[in-house]
Parts: structure tokens; C-alpha cells; sequence
């Protein structure tokens, strides 16, 4: 519901060079391997020129910016459409995915790929932790669960794409699937890692009646679309946090409760005790984190800090 900061990313890239590298070096040998013997597979003229530009531009695919990832996607979309890939070259568009090896790196290499990235909860509706639970050999594990900006179905050639991936609930990957979110997920534009394009509140009118009576059912949420970019419609957002009354209650609360003095005395106890750690009274009052960079860190910290801050809570 913000956008990810590129440096995050572009920081664990550097950082883990060596093992991308080898990363890299594998599945671009298996897929040129796959371009001079195919068989059982016959590849068309079409098939032969994606993988020929696949393989001539590997390195640069798998660790392409945002910028330049559509201009990309438009290149591929010459050779092959994403939807014609997806509806007639299943056959093809598969092989070339296992040797991708987008599988076998979700279970090894994105685990503390996206550990290292902080990145906890969906990116989409940041109201689950990005983790599902798969069964492996036998033995039951959480691993993030992954989604691709653009789909791996429809371009198989961005499936180990770093900036192609993003971490996301299970709920909203099986209602997205090959569908397009209308946001900028990364990047390095500050208005974009500085506000979000989306915000929560709740119904004044609702909020007034509550504080006369108390009665929680008749809160109403709101999710403020400002662009227009139909993401209420594609993941029922509203509906999602319409579940979430009891938190915004909670809120209201310690809004009536505490004033700016008793967020003032937390400061206080925290230079006392922990100098460092002072930014984190807030985070204290309100049970989640308040700055808007850190809403990927916990699911419900974005509906968390819009509501506190329509009720000057922070």
C-alpha cells in the first residue's frame, strides 16, 4: 500500500553478489541448454528468438530495475504476447520455468532473500503476514509467499526477477493471479515511499455515535481510494478490514485515555533507559509501527496508523 524503497533491495542485491551470481550462472546455462536441444519440446521461430534474447540478456533481466522493466516487457511482448505465451505455449512457457528454477530458489534463496528485506506482511492488503505453509518432502514449513508483478504465466522470462517479485498473503496471490496492480510496488521516487496513494479512516459520523454510546458494530471503515486506481474493487479491501472494528475500538480508546503529556512521559522513560529507542514510545501507544516506510514490517500497521492519526493519537 506504499512503495518499497529500491535501496532495500539494491542493498541485499550487493550484499549477496556472490551467491546471485551463481544464481545467475545456473539457470543461464540451463536455459541456453534448453535452446540447443529442446527436445522432446519443438521450438518455433518465435520461441527460438525469446529465449536468443533471454539468453544475450540474462544478467540485466534477472537483476532489471523497475524503470526499465516495462520497456523490457514491451520488448518480449514483440517476440511473444504475454497472453498468447500463457494460452499457447503452455508446453514451451513450462520447461522454460523449470529451468528458470523459480521453485527451487522459493525454498532456498527468497527465504532470507526476503528476511534480509524486512518486507513481513502482503504488500497488497497488509493485513497478513507474507507466509504460507507448504508441505516439503514431507515436513510442513513456512516460506514467503511470493507474487509476480508481471505474471510468471505470461512472462516466464522475469520469474527469478528480483524487482518482479514481491511478498504477499495467499488470500490476495489467489485473487490477483495473472491480474496487473495499478501502483508503483518499488521505487525511488520520495513522494512514492512518503505517502500512499491509499488510506483508512473511519465514518465521522459512526465515530461520533460510538463515542455516545460505545456500541463497536456500528463503526464503519473506510478505504480512500484517491486515484482511482480500483484496488478496493480487485482485493475488497474494505470488506477485509470491515473484520477489524475491535483494533479501531481499541484506538478510539486510547485516544479518549491518553493525551500528548502520557506519550510525553514514554519519551521520558525512553531517554532514561534507552536513549535509542525513543522513536519507539509511539510505537508503543498505538501497538504497531507509525511511520509510514515501516508498513511493511507488520501487517495492520497502515490501517493502524491512519486511524491514529485522524484521532491525533500521534
Amino acid at each position: 500500500m506504499i512503495s518499497i524503497n529500491n535501496a532495500v533491495i539494491e542493498n541485499i542485491l550487493a550484499t549477496n553478489q556472490t551467491e546471485i551470481k551463481t544464481i545467475i550462472d545456473k539457470a543461464k546455462r540451463s536455459v541456453f541448454e534448453f535452446r540447443n536441444n529442446p527436445a522432446p519440446i519443438n521450438l518455433n521461430a518465435q520461441q527460438q528468438n525469446y529465449l536468443d534474447k533471454l539468453i544475450a540478456e540474462f544478467e540485466s533481466i534477472v537483476m532489471i530495475r523497475p524503470n526499465d522493466l516495462k520497456i523490457a516487457k514491451d520488448d518480449f511482448d514483440i517476440i511473444i504476447n504475454g497472453s498468447i505465451m500463457a494460452s499457447q505455449n503452455r508446453e514451451f512457457k513450462n520447461e522454460l520455468l523449470k529451468r528458470m528454477d523459480y521453485s527451487g530458489l522459493r525454498n532456498v534463496f527468497y527465504a532470507k532473500y526476503f528476511e534480509a528485506s524486512g518486507l513481513k506482511s502482503c504488500i497488497y492488503c497488509n493485513s497478513q503476514l507474507a507466509v504460507t505453509v507448504r508441505t516439503l518432502n514431507g515436513k510442513r514449513s513456512a516460506k514467503f509467499q511470493v507474487d509476480h508483478f508481471y505474471p510468471k504465466s505470461d512472462y516466464p522470462c522475469f520469474s527469478i526477477s528480483f524487482f518482479n517479485l514481491l511478498p504477499v498473503c495467499g488470500s490476495c496471490n489467489n485473487v490477483k493471479r495473472s491480474g496487473m496492480v495499478n501502483f508503483n510496488v518499488y521505487s525511488d521516487d520520495p513522494i512514492d515511499l512518503r505517502e500512499s496513494p491509499f488510506t483508512f479512516q473511519i465514518d465521522k459520523k459512526s465515530l461520533v455515535s460510538y463515542r455516545v454510546n460505545g456500541t463497536v458494530e456500528n463503526l464503519k471503515i473506510e478505504f480512500d481510494d484517491s486515484e482511482k486506481k480500483g484496488y478496493n474493487d480487485q482485493f475488497d479491501i474494505e470488506g477485509i478490514y470491515s473484520t477489524q472494528k475491535d483494533l479501531a475500538e481499541e484506538l478510539i480508546l486510547k485516544a479518549l485515555i491518553y493525551n500528548k503529556n502520557y506519550l510525553e512521559s514514554l519519551r521520558n522513560s525512553f531517554k532514561k533507559l534507552y536513549p535509542n529507542k525513543i522513536p519507539m514510545a509511539e510505537r508503543l501507544l498505538v501497538g504497531n509501527y507509525t511511520n509510514s516506510k515501516d508498513i511493511h514490517k507488520r501487517p495492520m500497521s497502515k490501517f493502524t496508523q491512519d486511524i491514529a492519526r485522524q484521532l491525533k493519537l500521534i
